[in-house]
């Protein structure tokens, strides 16, 4: 006999914000989830689901019981819990007093910690209805929202008023008690399409979602985006368009539990505003799907989507119609209102936006952006109309930040300053990179496509990350107010992108020098972005799967040249799948092991060498230097590590097989080890440590 049954929950509210949504449910599941499992309870999967006006959460095949759980206590040591003749002591009788029991069946352990007295309890597993009238009100009232309110039925905070609660364990009904009220089986339809009380006789999903169905409510999420997306697709196909806006798509699915779509115009005449300040009147705003042609440009109409499915579309477009009309007219007032001046006119504005208190102004910023941005073009192999170009688009870049239109769309910031600079007849590269120094936005987003982009958001992220080390603002634990980890990962993936070689240190050096007087320019920030950025390297190769010795080992010798670190590491791995890499890492290691305390690069006296294999180590090390240095300096690093293993494998181990390093004589035990640091330095000094790489053989050092 099937002893399981499903358990449904539903919490019923006032109109949720659609960004709260997502969250909550992940909240909820991992927190039944894991209530479940601490309360013993075998279950099968749960899934959870919401609409704005409810969030439910469904377990199938819940076990009816506890497991029993049988667990061993212990008590005081059994020294004390019992005399010289073996009788117990008040110790054992208040032990056995506390865990209800007979002092008789206290029996001895070994422990860690020596012997001590044990007693066996048996916990009688509790009926899962009891342990779920428990839990659910501790999953729903731990659900954190970035707003919550008070109500006065309510004792427990929420992101909106709990108007009703659903509890059903099978046909059951738990009474479950949250928010001031004691959960039912009565849920609710749609509130205008379908109002009114329903009732829900078990927990079985189909039939609640069917339930709803009719009643106008479509309660799996994932079903309601399908919905959404088919008619939203099928609506701009008409023109020739496609859905661009799936970041609205998945919020739009959480403003509505009976979606429908419908078509909207606006006059011709708006198209004169540029479309991504359309699109964002749209978007932003009104959550408004915008309509393209095949060719991308956009039409006079909008979509929206509705809360009623297909009903009452005429009065639902004449007044979206008519809201956008007001969001286009102010849009297009923006747009005339700052076309009246060119976007170098703004720039001189800036002086009134602070940056960063102790480091001036934008109009600053823009001002060390311009020599920066030329330095980092350097670096970049930029051509001297891409570096004027550079200059140019730095001196602007910031200046939209000024504007009308950027005033009431943040999001535009750099996208009307491209906009504005080219109506004005700035360069085009210019244009380009007043857009592109923005980028990526994200943390995994687009990078800038063209050089001059590329050498002005370098420049600007090398300028944030070194104003904030400079003023102590570096992030600390999870807090990063400005954002510099993400900014860090995007100087590694340009720099990386570039596919040029330079030194990050002097880029550093450079935008520490440019910042004002109350900056701390000294050597420790330098370092402290430095090891910023060598740490979120380290995290970016972790996560492209490469192995963590791997990574610290090319790590160890550097990691000022992006792109050469990349070049080093790729070696590594190439090498690393190859029959020489054991004797690679035995000579590395050997060689790392015995000399890494010695300093100074003093070259070994050939006068001291006292054995053959003394002899021998050297004169390869002098022949076949330049051979293996010189596929460094070309960045044949795989080539110099085959070459290094080649020529060194059989004659380290001879050296440390035949000679001893750790003589009494202190001048002799010196040479030889400077002789060990030579051989270490032509490979580990320049490619990779490789000390800590594991291959499955054990090396020693003599």
């Amino acid at each position: 006999m099937d002893t399981r049954r499903d358990f449904l929950l539903e919490v019923g509210v006032e109109e949720l914000p659609a960004g709260y949504i997502a969250p909550a449910l992940k909240q909820m599941m991992d927190g039944l989830k894991s209530g479940l499992a601490d309360a013993r309870l075998a279950h099968g999967e749960p899934r959870c689901s919401a609409t704005p006006r409810r969030l439910a959460a469904w377990v199938p095949r819940l076990a009816m019981r506890q497991d029993d759980l049988e667990m061993e206590v212990t008590g005081p040591p059994a020294r004390v819990a019992f005399d010289a003749s073996g009788k117990p002591t008040k110790a054992a009788e208040g032990f056995a007093r506390s865990q209800n029991v007979d002092v008789a069946s206290i029996y001895k352990v070994q422990t860690p910690r020596g012997e001590y007295c044990a007693v066996k309890r048996r916990q009688d597993g509790r009926l899962a209805a009891d342990v779920l009238c428990d839990l659910a009100p501790k999953v729903l009232a731990g659900l954190s929202f970035p707003k919550s309110m008070r109500w006065p039925e309510s004792p427990t905070p929420f992101a909106r008023p709990v108007r009703w609660l659903v509890a059903l364990l099978g046909e059951e009904t738990l009474p479950v008690k949250a928010f001031g009220l004691v959960a039912g089986r009565i849920t609710e339809g749609h509130p205008f399409l379908c109002p009114g009380k329903i009732e829900i006789p078990s927990a079985d999903w189909a039939d609640y979602v069917a339930r709803l169905l009719r009643a106008n409510v479509m309660i799996e999420t994932q079903e309601r985006q399908r919905v959404i997306r088919e008619q939203i697709e099928a609506a701009l196909a008409a023109h020739g368009g496609r859905l661009e806006e799936e970041w609205l798509l998945e919020e739009v699915t959480n403003l509505a539990q009976w979606p429908g779509v419908v078509e909207g115009a606006f006059s011709p005449e708006f198209l004169e505003v540029p479309a991504p300040a359309i699109v964002a009147a749209m978007t932003e705003h009104q959550r408004y799907f915008p309509v393209r042609k095949a060719d991308g440009s956009l039409m006079p109409s909008f979509l929206v989507v509705t809360d009623r499915g297909g009903g009452d579309e005429d009065t639902i477009r004449r007044g979206n119609e008519r809201v956008l009309r007001a969001r286009l007219s102010d849009a297009r007032f923006f747009f005339r209102q700052d076309r009246g001046r060119k976007l170098e006119s703004y720039v001189a504005e800036l002086d009134g936006m602070v940056y960063l208190k102790g480091l001036g102004s934008y109009r600053d910023k823009a001002a060390r952006l311009e020599r920066l941005a030329a330095e980092v073009g350097a670096s970049l192999g930029l051509d001297a109309a891409a570096l004027s170009a550079a200059r140019r688009g730095a001196l602007l870049c910031k200046a939209d930040l000024v504007t009308a239109m950027v005033g009431e769309f943040p999001k535009l910031q750099g996208v009307m300053g491209e906009i504005y600079a080219g109506l004005d007849g700035e360069p085009q590269d210019a244009c380009k990179a007043i857009a592109e120094h923005y980028m990526p936005r994200s943390a995994d987003g687009d990078l800038p496509a063209t050089p001059v982009g590329r050498a002005l958001s370098l420049a600007e992220k090398i300028d944030n990350l070194c104003a904030c080390f400079s003023m102590n603002l570096a992030p600390t634990g999870s807090a990063d107010p400005y954002a510099l980890r993400r900014q860090s990962q995007a100087v590694l993936r340009i720099a990386e992108a570039s596919g040029r070689f330079f030194s990050l240190k002097g880029l550093i050096r450079a935008a520490l020098d440019l910042l004002p007087p109350a900056a701390d320019k000294s050597e420790s920030v330098v370092s402290a972005v430095l090891g910023f950025l060598r740490d979120r390297l380290q995290q970016l190769a972790l996560d492209r799967g490469l192995p963590h010795d791997l990574v610290r080992g090319a790590l160890a010798v550097g990691a000022d040249d992006i792109a050469d670190y990349w070049l080093r590491l790729k070696s590594l791995e190439d090498l690393s799948k190859e029959a020489l890499w054991p004797d690679l890492v035995a000579v590395a290691e050997r060689t790392y092991n015995i000399s890494k305390g010695v300093d100074g690069a003093e070259a070994p006296d050939a006068a001291l060498f006292e054995q053959d294999e003394e002899r021998s180590l050297w004169r390869l090390i002098v022949e076949r230097r330049d051979e293996i240095t010189s596929l460094e300096d070309q960045r044949r690093y795989a080539e110099a590590g085959r070459l290094y293993a080649q020529v060194f494998g059989g004659p380290v181990h001879d050296f440390f097989d035949k000679v001893f390093v750790n003589v009494e004589d202190a001048r002799v035990r010196a040479n030889r080890l400077r002789l060990i640091r030579a051989a270490h330095a032509l490979y580990g000094a320049r490619v990779a440590d490789l000390s800590n790489i594991s291959t499955g053989v054990a090396a020693k050092s003599g």
